[in-house]
């Protein structure tokens, strides 16, 4: 505290002005700090601070005072209300400077030269906190009434600042026309309601309206200590009147040219009025933005006339590149919140902002007139000679807008792109905007408008001919991104319908079955080939065919048998989850036996028909055959029993388990039964 008395370094009161703030701050919590430390150390540091800010001090420290008075009289109102007096002559001296002012210097009392705009930001967030000094329960009450007092003075500087022109916007406080010349200099020397300094001119005038515009933008942004009510009608009614008044178009047609003039101003303050005009529309449309921001989707039905309002505006005044800029941010913050609701006539007047918005995107291209003025080079005789056209100087080149230069607005622009492709409807789009729209996202690899291209596609103007689509651009010029991989290979989880699971079967028997299952196909496939081997043995034996046979199937058919019900359990309770269901039915008839040819010396029932279609292992099921089966007066067909049961969890029924009605009516030779018989003795020699 003995620092800031003492006539130290600007950089040394700063430190200490941080320090003490940080200290301050952090004792908060602790009621016997806050005792002991800061309610007797903090009135005499802002009375100190008061006293470095009004001697003249440096741009620097007079921004740290400011910004500790922010952090500190939310949470020490009560220490700052006696001090309030004085923060406020402090603070109407930097909200809203005005350096261009013309008075003299036994007038301009009051105003400082020394502010900048990050003071004048610093000092607005400062006197928006004021109202929380109020005696308790008054914040709320005071708070509108300080913003009401903004709004109102910004209306009693534009009856000034606008006088050259005659507004439908009608004002109790405007000066009446009385037939005669008004004032040569527009001016506000009275007394002002906020107590701000006196300016002079119309330069100064719109300083002025800016600045109280960037207060009303920071009561919108800025928090408060306690809930307050914002009067957005208020809001909406200034940016009418200011969006309304456009610059006429030079032409001298037009819808634009409808503004009135005021005869008793002079024609220079009014060309100076198009001067401040873009900038002041700027200051407009950033309490626009603000307000969507704050209001959130409470505010969505003031958007359809915002919009209006912004065409407006971007027809008269396309030209300045800062108007551009604040058209798009606004364009594309309204779009995001309405944009899917907004009829087709607004996103029809949306149209030459879009085709602008392409143009600031595209790179400058190189002017083809001039070009063509350069010197042509021509070879005579292995000699260069430069020829000139005389003509081509006395013609001016064409005017052309270098959006590269400004960073803000190739931001804004890349930023309203993607946001037309998402939030409008594609029916709404002509063709013509649509594909440009698509020719610039593809000249620039513009990842964000390729991608909402792809996403959001036109519709189809031909029955039953779908639209044309970006995507192969898209994954030619980012054929690396994660987002582009997603959509052309997408990978989704497989999602089973109507799956049925028992409450008795848990996730650990259902492992178990299936190792089961694994374990099992390899015996029960090792079991076949054992059985193939011992017939194809028998065939070679030059003994009785048919005995031999009946040998091998009664050797084999306890453990085939065994093996095919371990199988079947197995199978049905793998298949418990999800099984489809079967025909229940006896074979009515006794499948068809198989003939072969006699000319190559085989009996009929010596080769077995293989089915080459199924390619998982079969099991061959025969029964045990009695003594009295080989007798030879029994017909070779009722002896016969044979199954193919595939084991493979999930498959559905083949054809042997199907009726045996159904397998008398198929001739189809792929599909053959695998047979085992019995033939009488005169056959088998």
């Amino acid at each position: 505290m003995g620092i800031l008395t003492k006539p130290d370094p600007f950089s040394s009161k700063q430190l200490c002005i941080v320090t003490l703030t940080r200290i301050f701050f952090l004792t908060r919590e602790y009621p016997t700090l806050v005792r002991e430390i800061t309610t007797p150390s903090l009135s005499p540091f802002i009375q100190s601070a008061l006293q470095l800010a009004a001697s003249r001090t440096s741009p620097a420290l007079l921004e740290t005072i400011l910004e500790s008075f922010n952090q500190l009289l939310p949470r020490h109102p009560t220490t700052f209300r006696s001090h309030l007096k004085l923060i406020q002559q402090l603070l109407c001296q930097t909200i809203a400077p005005t350096p261009s002012s013309k008075l003299g210097p036994e007038q301009a009392t009051g105003i400082r030269a020394d502010v900048t705009l990050v003071i004048s930001d610093a000092a607005r967030r400062l006197y928006t906190q004021i109202p929380c000094s109020a005696p308790k329960g008054a914040t709320a009450e005071e708070w509108q009434m300080s913003f009401k007092k903004t709004i109102d003075n910004a209306h009693r500087v534009s009856d000034k600042v606008f006088r050259a022109v005659v507004e439908d916007f009608k004002s109790l406080s405007r000066d009446a026309t009385n037939g005669h010349t008004l004032d040569d200099e527009v001016q506000d020397v009275n007394t002002d309601p906020m107590s701000l300094p006196p300016w002079s001119g119309i330069f100064a005038g719109g300083e002025r309206l800016i600045g109280l515009l960037n207060l009303v933008k920071t009561y919108i942004l800025c928090p408060t200590a306690m809930p307050v009510s914002l009067n957005i009608g208020a809001v909406v009614v200034l940016l009418t009147r200011l969006l309304s008044l456009t610059i006429p178009s030079a032409k001298g047609q037009g819808i634009f040219n409808a503004i009135k003039f005021n005869n008793q101003v002079s024609k220079e303050e009014r060309e100076n009025l198009w001067l401040i005009l873009p900038n002041i529309h700027v200051a407009a449309i950033d309490i626009l933005l603000a307000l969507t921001h704050r209001s959130d989707a409470s505010t969505v039905a003031i958007d359809a006339a915002m919009v209006d309002q912004i065409v407006w505006v971007f027809a008269a005044e396309r030209g300045a590149p800062e108007v551009r800029t604040a058209c798009y941010l606004a364009v594309t913050e309204l779009l995001r919140r309405s944009g899917v609701a907004l009829p087709k006539s607004s996103i029809d007047s949306l149209g030459d902002i879009i085709r602008r918005c392409c143009d600031d995107i595209l790179p400058l291209e190189q002017n083809g007139a001039q070009a063509k003025q350069s010197a042509a080079n021509v070879k005579t005789n292995g000699n260069t000679q430069a020829t000139t056209n005389a003509d081509a100087f006395l013609k001016a080149p064409k005017a052309q807008y270098i959006s590269g230069d400004f960073a803000g607005l190739h931001a804004a622009a890349s930023t309203l792109l993607p946001a037309s492709f998402t939030h409008i409807r594609p029916q709404h789009l002509s063709d013509s905007i649509r594909a440009r729209m698509d020719r610039t996202a593809i000249l620039v690899r513009d990842k964000d408008a390729m991608m909402a291209s792809v996403l959001n596609p036109p519709p189809s103007r031909k029955f039953g001919k779908p639209a044309a689509s970006i995507l192969p651009f898209l994954a030619r010029s980012q054929s690396g991104e994660k987002e582009v991989e997603a959509l052309i290979r997408p990978r989704m989880p497989v999602i089973r319908m109507h799956t049925y699971e028992p409450e008795d079967v848990d996730e650990e028997e259902k492992e178990e079955t299936l190792e089961e299952i694994e374990g099992d196909d390899e015996f029960v496939g090792n079991e076949l080939d054992t059985l193939l081997e011992t017939v194809a043995t028998s065939e070679v034996s030059g003994g009785d065919i048919a005995m031999a046979e009946a040998v091998v199937m009664d050797a084999t058919t306890t453990t085939a048998v065994k093996s095919n019900d371990r199988a079947t359990e197995i199978l049905e309770r793998a298949n418990a989850v999800s099984k489809r269901p079967q025909e229940d039915g006896p074979s009515l008839a006794p499948p068809k036996r198989v003939k072969v040819s006699e000319e190559h010396g085989e009996p009929h029932d010596s080769t077995l028909p293989v089915q080459p279609s199924i390619a998982m292992p079969t099991t061959i099921v025969a029964p045990e055959l009695e003594a009295s089966t080989l007798t030879s007066d029994l017909p070779a067909a009722s002896n016969i029993v044979a199954a193919s049961v595939p084991i493979t969890p999930g498959v559905p029924p083949t054809a042997a388990e199907k009726p045996a009605e159904e397998d008398s009516e198929d001739d189809d030779d792929d599909k053959i039964s695998l047979v085992l018989g019995q033939d009488t003795d005169s056959e088998s020699e």
